[in-house]
């Protein structure tokens, strides 16, 4: 595999769950078929209400039980596969976490932490794809669960399907967070090696939300692959001076593109930035390895594992 797949495979698995842009609300509507109180709220609507109250607080347990109990009122629940979606792709974005964010760790107990994350992205892309199924035509819902396919998709290396599910997304009318289905079209683009579509629409995405940081530090990391150092530092600047946006690998990119421009000075201090945002994870070591990096060393800089 070359330098540059490595990275890319690398900074895909960085960011890639945050993609998603997490837009959950009261239950619109009960189900056909499904019988509703004098009140108009359906008992699944009432337990997705509560649900979404827990995951915003949290209490993730206790929003999964609340799914639980809303689609053993409704099997056919839209909201209830979206949010059930959105619980394993969390806990499966944790586990990761904690082997390569919080620690940097390689053993036979991470690998395993690894192969449990695998299996609740799955269990995220079967709740994804019901939800798809079981909303109405031109609902909102579908838009966001096509997207959030799209994230799995670039989870698991699979561009193609993230380009389709990306695609479908924004095909959805009513769909509002586009810039979020703009970014991971453009970020399967550049999984797939397109990097002129990858950036047509990552600059279409921080068109319509100049604040999403997702999208600007995904930016920064093609224009840096094409050769554009100086926008790359735009970019990345734009996100790691941001409190909002707590981008780790934003700052190993805003130090290879100095080291590029001949800036050892400052692509130092991005680089050590990058360290004392999480000092112990594996891309900690990464950006240590970078420092003092020769600019001339152009497989280390294009390399995220440094390798």
């Amino acid at each position: 595999m070359s330098p540059a797949s490595r990275r890319r495979g690398q900074s895909r698995r960085i960011v890639a769950v945050v993609g998603v842009a997490v837009a959950l609300g009261c239950a619109s509507h009960s189900r056909d078929g499904v019988e509703t109180p004098s009140d108009g709220t359906s008992a699944a609507d009432k337990h997705y209400d509560v649900a979404v109250g827990s995951f915003h607080n949290g209490m993730f347990e206790d929003s999964k039980l609340q799914i639980e109990k809303a689609l053993a009122a409704d099997p056919k629940h839209a909201d209830s596969y979206y949010l059930r979606g959105l619980l394993f792709l969390n806990e499966g974005k944790s586990l990761v976490d904690a082997v390569e964010s919080d620690q940097c760790l390689e053993d036979e107990a991470a690998e395993q932490q690894r192969t449990r994350s695998q299996e609740l992205h799955r269990r995220a892309r079967e709740s994804f794809t019901a939800a798809v199924e079981h909303y109405d035509e031109g609902a909102a819902g579908r838009g966001r669960a096509y997207n959030s396919l799209s994230v799995v998709d670039l989870h698991f290396h699979a561009p193609d399907r993230a380009i389709e599910h990306a695609r479908k997304a924004l095909g959805e009318k009513f769909y509002a967070d586009r810039y979020s289905a703009l970014s991971n079209l453009g970020w399967a683009y550049y999984g797939a090696g397109d990097l002129v579509s990858a950036t047509s629409e990552l600059r279409q995405a921080v068109l319509l939300n100049p604040d999403f940081c997702v999208g600007r530090y995904r930016l920064a990391q093609v224009y840096l692959d094409v050769g554009l150092p100086e926008q790359a530092v735009e970019q990345a600047v734009s996100v790691a001076e941001n409190p909002r946006c707590p981008i780790q690998d934003a700052h190993r990119i805003l130090g290879a593109a100095r080291l590029r421009m001949g800036l050892d000075a400052e692509a130092d201090a991005a680089f050590a930035s990058c360290v004392e945002i999480a000092p112990r994870s594996c891309l900690a070591r990464q950006c240590q390895r970078l420092m003092s990096a020769d600019p001339s060393e152009n497989d280390t800089l294009a390399s995220a594992d440094g390798s």
